[in-house]
């Protein structure tokens, strides 16, 4: 099975491209915010953009619930795709959903910037931006079929004739969209990186902690000082693994990089015998 990443922030377009994509690749399914398409239809999974809570929709996207996740594995095994595409905003995040989905790593990466032109990426950005409008690649019959009973301003658009059997796509306006942007402070990332932290028994003492914003998510720069007995390298990777997964999985905000610098090894503590 080969795998292909589609990768660019949200709102670039690319479930409006994935089809396109599909046809031109010989892809055989797609894997967009939680659900497994195939052939204009959805095979199995649930649809992120069903979610009233932003950070639960994430979560369904990168099919952290164990319920979802084991439905499209069983698919994919009927199915037995020779190719398959994942949608994600950044390849780290579609490694995340092949690693849960126990697909292979990605052989070829397509950005959405590449694949689409300025203008385009600009006027879906507006889309999402003002109108809170999403593409998902299925007809809108198959998704009132599969999704909701009620959707809201949901609307069937013709797409290429030649994709599949289906000539349809449907922009939908999910219903997080509605209650306007899910605005995360500084003051609560500090709260739980240092409640993540506090749990690791490899660090004894915090010295600084900052995080940088950047177009794509968040940097964390972590100063600390090391009990005895553990290897720098060794925990420090681990820091990084358990600080961006925690983070990621309990707000749904994008972790870029996690730097950790060791200061020192706090002294060991002699135990005193009290006669």
């Amino acid at each position: 099975m080969k795998v292909y990443a589609l990768i660019g922030p949200s709102g670039t377009g690319k479930s409006y491209r994935a089809p396109y994509l599909a046809q031109k690749y010989k892809i055989d399914c797609i894997i967009d915010d939680g659900l497994l398409i195939s052939e204009g239809r959805i095979i199995a999974g649930r649809s992120a953009k069903g979610e009233v809570n932003k950070i639960r929709a994430t979560k369904i996207a990168l099919f952290y619930f164990s319920r979802d996740r084991e439905a499209v594995k069983e698919a994919l095994g009927e199915l037995a795709p020779q190719r398959i595409m994942v949608l994600g905003v950044s390849l780290s995040m579609v490694e995340k959903i092949c690693e849960h989905l126990e697909l292979p790593l990605p052989e070829e990466v397509l950005d959405i910037e590449k694949v689409a032109s300025p203008r385009e990426i600009e006027l879906a950005l507006s889309a999402r931006e003002n109108e809170g409008k999403h593409t998902i690649p299925v007809p809108l019959v198959e998704l009132k079929r599969n999704l909701w009973n009620n959707l809201m301003d949901a609307v069937p658009v013709t797409i290429w004739k030649w994709f599949y059997s289906s000539r349809e796509k449907t922009v939908v306006r999910p219903p997080f969209s509605y209650l306007g942007k899910l605005v995360i402070s500084e003051k609560a990332l500090f709260s739980l990186l240092y409640y993540l932290l506090s749990h690791l028994s490899w660090i004894d003492t915090i010295k600084g902690l900052s995080i940088h914003s950047t177009n794509r998510g968040i940097e964390i720069v972590i100063d600390c000082i090391l009990r005895p007995g553990f290897s720098v390298s060794r925990v420090g990777r681990l820091t990084q693994k358990r600080v961006k997964e925690g983070l990621e999985h309990l707000t749904g905000v994008e972790v870029r990089a996690v730097h950790i610098n060791v200061e020192g090894v706090a002294e060991r503590k002699e135990e005193v015998a009290y006669v």
